[in-house]
């Protein structure tokens, strides 16, 4: 008996082990943290950008956009995970909208947008929303209309 002390010893710790990697590993799967995600006008464009602390356990990232008036969200941007921690993407076509019965029609009066950034995983996604501020200006939507005829 005095043999097999030693053995449960090394079982009960070598399961706490075995526990301590498992619980890690889901640590690792979540260690993606979003620290930055902002949507703002720039000049005839939208700027989104968005920063994770660490890419381990990401796939890839996946941006959508909704406008105040739409019921769901459309996605205008896949981005594969690069390593840079830091992403930018200009949207030009937030004045634009694709149907059915109206194809490439101006959006007016439609804000506020909603974008939605979702963090891609294998083990979960993880999805955020940040609201863009403001409204575009006459000159904005003006700009966006002559180069949405051209398109």
């Amino acid at each position: 008996m005095s043999t097999l002390l030693p053995i449960r010893r090394l079982h009960s710790r070598a399961g706490l082990l075995v526990l301590l990697l498992l619980f890690g590993s889901v640590v690792v799967a979540y260690a993606a943290t979003l620290t930055l995600f902002t949507a703002a006008y720039s000049g005839t464009v939208v700027r989104v950008e968005w920063e994770v602390d660490a890419e381990t356990g990401l796939t890839g990232f996946e941006l959508s956009r909704k406008s105040a008036t739409e019921t769901s969200f459309t996605v205008v941007n896949t981005t594969a995970v690069s390593g840079q921690r830091r992403y930018l993407f200009l949207d030009a076509n937030v004045y634009r909208t694709t149907g059915t019965t109206t194809p490439n029609t101006l959006m007016t009066g439609n804000g506020p947008y909603t974008y939605r950034l979702t963090l891609r995983s294998p083990t979960g996604d993880q999805s955020y929303l940040t609201v863009l501020a403001g409204t575009p200006s006459a000159v904005q939507r003006s700009w966006g209309t002559i180069k949405s005829m051209f398109r």
